[in-house]
């Protein structure tokens, strides 16, 4: 919601206190204005809240005062300041500030002790400006003057001899184009000087410059906050009122079945294309079906065949170009969405005793969209295929059972022993869980990432439940619980708008959807006669989400009609 940032005469405020302002406004004889300290700011100076908090009056004004600058309303700023004998910014601030963006470095750094800075952040305040310094210079030519300024000025006190020489290196430079490239710098024609001002602000303490767009940052904050705690909220909205707080209705989850698309067996998986065009769906009848979801009556775009045994598990490329199915004996096959043809079979011959033992039971796409990896039950390894069939194997020493890969190429799998565990595809190295939380005593039965490839899901049985993991902490953060699973295979999913929700699958025949944040069941969606086996929430339509059953058809649900 922030703007691009922009230095207007707002960039910094002076601490509340309760004594007399000591930057209230004076007369030429250096005497309060008779209008300084004025009804606006009496005994106490302080507002409360609707809750009972108290808060500064002169923090509040001042923040209005920035707030008006911002938004170009600077005579009403100036009348809010002369009414209430406050100013934003005291004399030395505003006079540092501009030489900062007039590039006048002896006066900034004259200035910079008197910014009530602590020592630390004083010398990563000065470096910051020597730094900026030394690159104007580079960049107008200037190399001796770069040269002693880095020798004298940023040498000696720069913490990291690295840093020392990577700006060492830009001297070789003669280009100024080469130079802002090299060093990663927008140059003051850029906004370099802007930016800089920007971190030095962030260096200062709050209660003596008010951070930069203070108004919009706390209407941020309550804007996210009225969301978190908005249980339906499911529209994507970017533009809100603060003249009322957020509220959604229930309407606003998909609670009415729109649509009910067949097979001639049950249904085992179902998953939207990533620009939500298509989805797919695999049945026992051992076929793979394609739907045209943008029609208005959802209709059949392939029908795959191919597969001996039934596929089982569905994924579409990074750019929904090819599809990925495989079985629960072994094989994968990618097909070519453009001419509904198997391009890789992985054995090419699949085989017909069902009696011998799994060895691959889980796979996914690599986030390049050119390579397949897999878990082996058997060997205990992560096998990567490309798409002519070459391999590459890794020891994992790990009996997978099933596995995710995030597009950022972090892998999530949880092997036999119902143990989760993470790894970076490109070093193969491990990310640690929490130790204590790693292994369950519940059998995990599948897994499923969030868009973004913090989260992952955990579908448990026995007792029945999903688990929501937070994989940059290493840390379960909640339990979902409601639905029924004890026999099969049953798959969750995120969804809804910023993934706000949590729809699973069941053995009672029902959709169960929680609210992701508060763990809270809102809605239970009958309509099904056998297990829903797997779910998929639509990515670009909120409003959308499909569930795949043993009654061999594949139901879509939409927000209720009025």
């Amino acid at each position: 919601m922030e703007e691009k940032l922009k230095i207007h005469d707002n960039g910094a405020a002076v601490g509340p206190t309760k004594k007399p302002s000591t930057y209230s406004k004076k007369n030429e004889h250096g005497v309060e204005s008779s209008s300084s300290r004025s009804s606006a700011l009496r005994q106490g100076d302080t507002l409360v809240t609707p809750s009972g908090y108290s808060i500064e009056k002169e923090e509040m004004i001042r923040v209005m005062i920035q707030s008006l600058k911002d938004m170009g309303c600077t005579r009403s700023a100036d009348v809010l300041e002369e009414e209430s004998g406050i100013t934003l910014e005291l004399p030395c601030v505003k006079s540092f500030r501009n030489g900062v963006v007039s590039g006048d470095w002896k006066l900034v750094r004259d200035l910079l002790p008197k910014m009530k800075l602590s020592p630390p952040n004083i010398i990563e305040a000065n470096l910051m400006i020597c730094e900026e310094e030394f690159l104007e210079l580079l960049d107008q030519g200037k190399l001796t003057q770069a040269v002693k300024t880095l020798q004298s000025s940023i040498a000696p006190c720069h913490p990291s001899a690295r840093k020392v020489n990577e700006l060492s290196s830009l001297i070789m430079y003669s280009n100024p184009s080469d130079l802002r490239k090299a060093a990663e710098w927008k140059g003051v024609q850029g906004g370099s000087r802007i930016e800089l001002m920007s971190k030095l602000n962030k260096l200062m303490d709050p209660a003596f410059v008010v951070p930069v767009s203070r108004m919009l940052s706390l209407a941020d904050h309550a804007i996210s906050h009225q969301i978190s705690q908005c249980q339906f909220h499911n529209n994507g909205l970017t533009h809100f009122s603060i003249l009322h707080d957020h509220r959604c209705s229930l309407g606003e989850i998909p609670k009415a079945c729109v649509a009910v698309l067949e097979h001639d067996d049950e249904v085992w998986d179902v998953k939207f294309s990533h620009d939500g065009s298509r989805i797919a769906s695999a049945s026992k009848d051992r076929s793979i079906i394609v739907w045209d979801m943008k029609a208005e009556i959802p209709k059949q775009l392939h029908k795959l065949l191919g597969h001996r045994q039934a596929p089982s598990f569905l994924s579409w490329s990074p750019d929904d170009s090819l599809l990925l199915s495989s079985d629960h004996k072994s094989s994968f096959r990618v097909w070519d969405m453009k001419n509904a043809k198997c391009i890789l079979a992985i054995p090419e011959e699949e085989k017909d005793d069902v009696t011998e033992p799994d060895s691959i039971l889980a796979c996914a796409w690599h986030p390049d969209g050119k390579h397949i990896v897999a878990g082996t039950l058997l060997e205990k390894k992560i096998v990567t295929w490309d798409l002519d069939g070459k391999k590459v194997e890794w020891d994992i020493k790990l009996q997978i059972r099933d596995l995710q890969v995030s597009d950022a190429g972090r892998m999530v799998v949880v092997d036999t022993q119902h143990t989760l565990r993470s790894f970076d595809l490109a070093t193969k190295k491990r990310t640690k869980f929490n130790e204590k939380n790693e292994k369950h005593t519940s059998p995990i039965t599948s897994l499923s990432l969030s868009r973004d490839g913090r989260y992952v899901l955990v579908s448990i049985s026995d007792p029945a439940g999903v688990l929501l993991w937070d994989l940059a902490t290493g840390k379960r953060v909640r339990q979902y619980e409601g639905m029924k699973q004890s026999r099969y295979v049953v798959q969750a999913s995120f969804g809804g708008a910023e993934d706000m929700f949590i729809v699973s699958g069941s053995e009672d025949s029902q959709v169960y959807v929680w609210h992701r944040l508060s763990g809270n069941l809102l809605s239970v969606l009958p309509g099904h006669s056998g297990t829903v086996n797997s779910v998929d929430w639509s990515p670009i339509d909120p409003h959308m989400l499909v569930s795949a059953s043993d009654d061999g058809t594949i139901r879509v649900w939409g927000r209720k009609k009025r």
